[in-house]
């Protein structure tokens, strides 16, 4: 009984551990010159709808995290179907995270900040990009390269805008 308890205590601390690692090796996204004004899709600090942003890349689908397996990165809390999946994050939470701060990137594109709906997304060169609709997911399959580009623009340009306004 006591190794038993002594081992959860162990593994306690071992998670809390990669837990404070996380957080100093993976700041949240920053918008230019380390500011740290991020421009993120959050509703209530809840990233991607609360879905598991790693279930994307190992089950090809969107996949509804559990509220009692999280991570926090900066302002944001990311949900996890699993204790593995959150695992997986934290040793690359970079990789795993939405681009263009989870917003849909075809819109971005456009110039405008609009939400997701996160069972429409795409990898594409390692990396999740997101969408509101299936016609923005098609714009975007029709030259990724120019959408990322010109979406990338716009979030800069955008997450200026935002810290002159405070």
């Amino acid at each position: 009984m006591e190794k038993k308890l002594t081992l959860l205590v162990l593994a306690y601390l071992a998670a809390l551990a990669i837990s404070a690692a996380a957080q100093q090796r993976f700041p949240p996204p920053t918008t230019s010159g380390g500011s740290g004004e991020a421009l993120l899709n959050l509703d209530n600090t809840v990233a991607v709808h609360g879905y598991d942003p790693t279930a994307y890349f190992t089950e090809k689908r969107a996949i509804k995290g559990n509220k009692r397996i999280y991570e926090r990165l900066g302002s944001a809390t990311y949900y996890f179907a699993s204790r593995a999946n959150r695992y997986e994050f934290l040793g690359n939470a970079p990789q795993y995270q939405p681009q263009l701060g989870g917003f849909c990137v075809t819109s971005m594109s456009m110039g405008r900040l609009e939400d997701i709906n996160p069972h429409l997304f795409a990898l594409y060169n390692g990396k999740l990009y997101l969408f509101n609709n299936p016609e923005a997911q098609a714009i975007f399959w029709a030259n990724p390269e120019r959408t990322i580009h010109e979406a990338t623009a716009h979030y800069f340009e955008l997450a200026k805008q935002k810290r002159e306004r405070w």
